[in-house]
């Protein structure tokens, strides 16, 4: 069951990730569906929020929103007929799960894709770079599965029915945007993702009541980003420490702060004196290239050099169309992530 309705833009703001309607139930926004369910028990029954956002944190969040419209007009300019949600009074929707569950939320805008397609969802998201990049290149589902669930619960609430839907993003560095359309049976999936995850929550509520001091289980570690952004860590774990660096087996003396500004300085240093002869080399390689061009040859004895003009190739992948073709569990067997650590100085 649907449902669709509008309310002050102040109100959408205010209101909590989760709380208990006048009938008994639960509701839970969706952009919070997929989170820390412990969490979403505090919010409900009340508990005073003890780690609000910071400032620098609040400036993000806001400047995200700030955004959206600039993402929206974006894709209209590429050929998408966009329509925007009221940013007075926008449309709130619903998706029941069973008697005692409704998750709410407000959709961004709906568009229709140049050329073809139906009107769709459009969840606007904003990223800094390496999310973004991660985005594109594994997906919404394995890089940010909480957008989709998201996106999911637009959809079924303002369709009454599982149809694609699309996030756009905008990478906050580049601004560079792309979108990422989520085909219909993997929005079903995800609609039941919801339903699975929430359904404890849900049966918790069911055996105790609204009662604040009945916690149900955390879902994250203490080291996670979830508890790191959490509203409520400090009701949660009033005993939680920042872990100490691991230093066993290590060997090497410690790095004194002074040791650590020379090091600063030396590299700066080192960093000036390579940038003048790096420019030479640049300017004398682009006056090569133009010499060979000219010429029409590959590859030329000059002054007691080759001077070759190389030819190399290189591999893109449509992560996109890549995304859109295989279910994330293929995806997974396929685009593989790894980490590494290295030092920027800027």
């Amino acid at each position: 069951m649907t449902t669709q309705a509008t309310q002050p833009r102040e109100d959408v703001y205010a209101r909590p990730s989760a709380r208990f309607t006048d009938a008994g139930g639960l509701e839970v926004r969706a952009s919070a569906a997929t989170g820390c369910r412990r969490t979403l028990w505090y919010a409900a029954t009340g508990h005073p929020v003890t780690d609000p956002p910071t400032p620098e944190v609040q400036t993000v969040l806001e400047a995200g929103n700030a955004l959206e419209p600039v993402v929206l007009r974006a894709m209209e300019r590429a050929g998408w007929t966009i329509t925007p949600a009221d940013p007075q009074a926008p449309q709130a929707v619903s998706v029941r799960y069973g008697d005692a569950l409704t998750v709410t939320g407000h959709v961004d805008a709906v568009g229709v894709m140049p050329l073809f397609g139906g009107e769709t969802v459009v969840e606007v998201k904003t990223r800094g770079p390496d999310a973004f990049k991660r985005w594109q290149t594994l997906g919404a589902e394995r890089s940010h599965p909480g957008a989709v669930a998201q996106a999911a619960v637009y959809t079924l609430g303002r369709y009454g029915e599982a149809r694609d839907a699309v996030i756009a993003a905008l990478d906050t560095g580049s601004r560079a945007w792309d979108f990422e359309v989520i085909p219909a049976v993997r929005v079903t999936r995800a609609l039941e993702r919801v339903g699975q995850w929430l359904a404890p929550l849900t049966a918790h509520h069911a055996a105790v009541g609204p009662d604040p001091d009945a916690l149900p289980d955390r879902d994250f570690d203490a080291g996670s980003w979830q508890c790191a952004a959490c509203p409520f860590v400090t009701t949660c774990r009033p005993d939680a420490v920042s872990p100490e660096p691991d230093t066993e087996g290590d060997d090497a003396p410690p790095v004194t702060e002074a040791k650590a500004l020379a090091a600063v300085a030396a590299y700066a240093e080192a960093h000036e004196a390579l940038k003048e002869p790096e420019g030479a080399k640049r300017e004398a390689l682009d006056t090569l290239k133009a010499w060979m061009r000219q010429r029409g040859e590959t590859k030329q004895a000059l002054g007691g050099h080759t001077v070759s003009l190389v030819q190399s190739h290189r591999y893109a992948v449509d992560y996109r169309k890549l995304n859109a073709a295989l279910a994330p569990e293929v995806r997974a067997e396929i685009v593989t992530e790894q980490e590494s650590e290295y030092v920027r100085v800027t």
